[in-house]
């Protein structure tokens, strides 16, 4: 009983082994053209696209304002001009900055030669001058040191006594009538010797601050009311005296008492007073020179310095205001809009500029996409308004945060036009296309071709009427098209995917052999 039911066993076992082999090697039951959809497998270069849509924009646009208030007084351009950086579009009435610029160049010059004054403010001839003085007070104090010789001694003293002589021989002939006068003469002559003596002792003292309220300058003044009275009495004698021997008389006696002062002058020791003032006056004209020497101070120099900053940044101030009363291009471009009229005061925007020669496109990008995109990509540009013209771009600047809106995230990315085609104008509507990947020299099918079975891709591919389910390697892969690496040979013909299907396949099959054959 056992035998024949092992043997039941194995033959059910090979009868489904064979159904299965022959499910499985059995040829596709072939498709109609008329239900089928296909393409043919092409090789060329496949770009990976971002569709995106913004508006034309100037790269650069500005409006221009006075920086001050004032009457515009001229303008210098017309709407549409093209103009270049630096150019002066407007001015203002600038007849009282004038003035002011004027003032305030005088005022920095006058601190400029103040400031040179000070730095050098001595001349050659100032200290050729100083040095002369050291050198008579030097002089000065050295004979007031030394005395007087005995040469001047000598010489004194034979004076006197030529003088004693004279005197008494005018004395003998003048006789007793002129008594009188002999004694205003006498008296004449002491009141002269007295002030010469009271004069100079004033002059040893005369440098001193409170020279006016020493003793000295009492003596000279009692000194010299004694010497103008004697000399208004001696006068009077001689007016009424006509005797010649009256008049030798005077003039003996005068000579007697110049000749005894001068040997008195002589004789005087150097006192400790004299020897003081010679010496104030040397260590006075030390200090002058030395102070020549030194040149200016430096608190002196500092404020004189100080003032010709404070100079100059009035007058900075003033042509800074000359310049604010001008409007000038920042840049090359267009002028916009013009604002500002002649005679009317200024105010808001007077100028509005834009840069139309270079032209771009600032697009709003889902965060979802926003990292497919980097700059220096190229894209395509076509506008609403000008159907017939195709433009090219690149992205030069993604924004690296995004704005929020409505709870969606967007990036604002800027594609710049190549160049600004002719009757391209802001705010056209754009519509772009960015490259974000391309890959020349591929294989390729259309993206209905490609299916997943199983984690794995595969293609359907139509040879000799009968569909072999290929699995693929897939690339690069756009809207429409996908790029295939490994599965499939130029030239293949793939069946693609509709909504309807009367196809059977075999299983996966490899592209080294027919496609009839089946895959293991």
């Amino acid at each position: 009983m056992r035998k024949p039911v092992r043997i039941v066993i194995i033959v059910s076992v090979i009868a489904v082994l064979a159904g299965g082999a022959y499910m499985k090697l059995r040829p596709a039951k072939a498709a109609t053209a008329t239900n089928l959809a296909t393409a043919t497998v092409q090789r060329g270069t496949l770009s990976a696209t971002l569709a995106a849509a913004g508006n034309i924009q100037a790269h650069q646009t500005a409006d221009l304002t006075f920086g001050q208030g004032g009457t515009v007084k001229a303008i210098h351009v017309k709407l549409g001009d093209r103009v270049k950086t630096g150019d002066v579009l407007g001015e203002l009435d600038t007849a009282d900055l004038a003035l002011q610029l004027r003032s305030a160049q005088v005022s920095h010059k006058n601190a400029q030669d103040s400031l040179a004054q000070t730095q050098n403010p001595n001349t050659a001839q100032d200290i050729a001058n100083a040095r002369a003085s050291l050198e008579s007070a030097q002089a000065s104090y050295d004979k007031v040191v030394a005395g007087a010789s005995q040469a001047d001694l000598a010489s004194a003293q034979a004076s006197l006594a030529s003088a004693q002589a004279s005197h008494d021989a005018a004395v003998k002939s003048a006789g007793a009538t002129d008594s009188s006068l002999v004694s205003a003469a006498s008296s004449f002559e002491k009141s002269r010797i007295a002030l010469e003596t009271a004069q100079s002792a004033y002059d040893k003292i005369s440098w001193r601050g409170d020279a006016a309220a020493t003793s000295q300058a009492s003596a000279l003044q009692t000194a010299t009311i004694d010497y103008t009275t004697a000399k208004a009495a001696y006068e009077s004698q001689t007016s009424t005296s006509k005797s010649d021997s009256s008049t030798k008389l005077a003039s003996a006696a005068a000579s007697l008492q110049s000749a005894r002062a001068n040997l008195a002058k002589l004789k005087n020791q150097v006192t400790a007073a004299d020897l003081a003032s010679a010496k104030a006056s040397l260590t006075q004209a030390q200090n002058a020179l030395d102070k020549l020497l030194a040149g200016p101070d430096a608190n002196s120099l500092d404020m004189a310095q100080n003032g010709v900053e404070s100079a100059q940044i009035s007058m900075d101030q003033v042509k800074l205001k000359l310049r604010q009363a001008q409007v000038i291009a920042p840049f090359d471009g267009v002028v916009t809009a013009i604002n500002a009229k002649i005679g009317q005061a200024a105010s808001g925007t007077a100028f509005s500029i834009a840069d139309l020669d270079h032209l771009e496109i600032v697009v709003n990008m889902a965060e979802v996409d926003v990292n497919r995109a980097k700059s220096g990509q190229q894209a395509d540009v076509t506008l609403d308004a000008l159907s017939d013209i195709s433009l090219k771009g690149t992205v030069s600047q993604i924004a690296p945060a995004g704005v929020q809106s409505q709870g969606v995230v967007n990036y604002p990315v800027t594609i710049a036009l190549d160049r600004a085609a002719e009757g391209v104008k802001t705010g056209m509507t754009a519509n772009l296309s960015i490259i974000v990947d391309e890959r020349p020299d591929v294989l390729m099918v259309p993206n209905r071709a490609v299916r997943t079975v199983a984690r794995q891709k595969v293609v359907t591919v139509l040879f000799e009427g009968q569909q072999i389910q290929t699995p693929v390697t897939t690339g690069l892969s756009n809207d429409t098209m996908t790029e295939i690496a490994t599965g499939l040979q130029e030239g293949d013909t793939v069946v693609l995917t509709t909504t309807s299907t009367s196809t059977s396949t075999r299983g996966f099959g490899g592209r080294d052999g027919p496609p009839g054959m089946p895959g293991m």
